[in-house]
């Protein structure tokens, strides 16, 4: 006889709580050889490249509404079919008594509190690692140092050789590039949408923001903050190159020396 499986409420609570598992700690080295706590996930990916790590924060909050929409509508509808009003009760507004009121006084607000406390530990223990992961600007021999100046309505790039650059960056792919942010006039915003990463650019004050890149391509820099009435046209490209392309490209600037410094 073939068995059939029914879903115990302990199993489904159990598959739930999988969703969530960043309680799984171990010990691993980052990309620059300093030792560091992970959390596991089966959704959620706290590496670079850039991009994978804020989309998987991203996803995190998205499967956490729809999770929660669902769960608070069908509340919803069961509370309503349930206590609606039917003919006989005698039950009034100032007599609301029922047998789960009476037996279940602190079993369902002891439950929404653990519940909520497990997302909430859930998500601010992912999004505390991803930004403590990007607060932590990398600095090795390899890594690319570009300065940026933003000023209206173009950005300048400056390499470690003196080379400057007008609206277009050179970077190998593969690479951790740090971009050390500025600007000569006006508050503007550096981003590189693609990589899902921004950082102000302020007027005497450098602020760096980093990337990985991976394949080769031709990537946008934009403005996301109002400058002017030029500010739709600030707008840049930053070019991965694979590292033979960029090596030579790099020396034809006026130096063999490498570029990470």
């Amino acid at each position: 006889m073939q068995q059939t499986w029914s879903p115990s409420p302990r199993r489904s609570i159990r598959k739930f709580l999988d969703i969530f598992k960043l309680f799984k700690i171990s010990l691993n080295t980052d990309l620059w050889g300093r030792p560091e706590v992970v959390f596991d996930s089966i959704i959620l990916q706290v590496t670079p490249p850039t991009r994978l790590a804020w989309e998987s924060v991203y996803n995190l909050y998205s499967y956490l509404g729809i999770v929660s929409a669902i769960v608070t509508f069908a509340m919803i509808i069961y509370f309503c079919v349930r206590y609606r009003a039917r003919a006989g009760s005698t039950l009034t507004p100032s007599n609301p008594k029922t047998r789960e009121n009476r037996d279940s006084k602190l079993k369902g607000p002891v439950l929404i509190y653990v519940l909520m406390a497990i997302i909430l530990v859930s998500v601010g223990s992912q999004s505390l690692a991803t930004y403590a992961a990007f607060s932590r600007v990398p600095s090795t021999p390899d890594t690319i140092h570009i300065n940026v100046v933003g000023h209206q309505f173009a950005w300048t790039f400056i390499y470690a050789n003196g080379f400057v650059s007008e609206d277009i960056a050179y970077v190998p792919a593969n690479s951790i590039v740090v971009f050390n942010v500025t600007s000569r006039d006006v508050y503007h915003q550096f981003g590189l949408p693609y990589f899902r990463v921004k950082t102000d650019a302020i007027p005497g004050r450098a602020t760096p923001v980093w990337i990985q890149t991976t394949d080769p391509g031709n990537f946008t820099v934009q403005c996301f903050e109002l400058c002017g009435a030029g500010h739709a046209t600030m707008i840049g490209t930053l070019v991965v190159e694979d590292q033979a392309t960029f090596n030579q490209w790099y020396a034809s600037t006026g130096t063999s020396s490498g570029a990470g410094t």
